[in-house]
């Protein structure tokens, strides 16, 4: 029995020896380029506030004897990712036929929301593109206002009643 047990406790001890504790080998850190590009292009945008529309209103015998300025604040907002310039253009003149001149409204940008460019003071409507701003900063969103004046009411003395309209797009030019 002796010479079993002696048999089993030799076997017991080749199957714990035989299998050696061996140190994992982790594979070696290995890494590569990658090439990161940004692609741009040069992007600008204008898009309108959400009232528009500029009315004047010539409603009591007052009110053809002085100046009006209708001001609409944060009329448009412009996103460019470069400088550029905003200018002002009249589609055609007010209608119905016979309606004022289109002179009679200036356009003004206060120097407080000219995004860093320089406003040109009471531009007149024009079938012809004028400029407003001129050197505004790059931006995610500048919001303009914009100041509408008809500063002698006299020119509309002895047209019908009626509504007189034309359409004014500004334009947003990057530099």
């Amino acid at each position: 029995m002796k010479k079993n047990l002696f048999i089993v406790f030799i076997a017991v001890a080749a199957i714990c020896f035989g299998h050696q504790a061996k140190a994992q080998v982790k594979p070696t850190a290995t890494s590569g380029p990658v090439t990161v590009n940004i692609n741009l292009t040069d992007a600008i945008s204008i898009t309108l506030g959400a009232d528009p529309t500029v009315n004047f209103d010539y409603l009591t015998a007052a009110d053809y004897a002085a100046s009006k300025t209708v001001t609409k604040a944060s009329h448009f907002t412009v996103i460019s990712n470069k400088p550029y310039n905003l200018s002002v253009t009249a589609m055609g003149t007010f209608q119905p036929a016979g309606g004022p001149d289109l002179d009679i409204v200036t356009v003004n940008v206060p120097a407080s929301t000219a995004n860093g460019g320089t406003p040109v003071p009471n531009v007149p409507l024009s079938t012809t593109a004028s400029a407003l701003v001129n050197g505004s900063t790059a931006s995610k969103g500048a919001i303009y206002t914009v100041e509408y004046t008809i500063s002698d009411p006299a020119s509309l003395l002895n047209l019908t009643g009626s509504t007189y309209n034309t359409t004014v797009t500004y334009t947003a030019t990057q530099q």
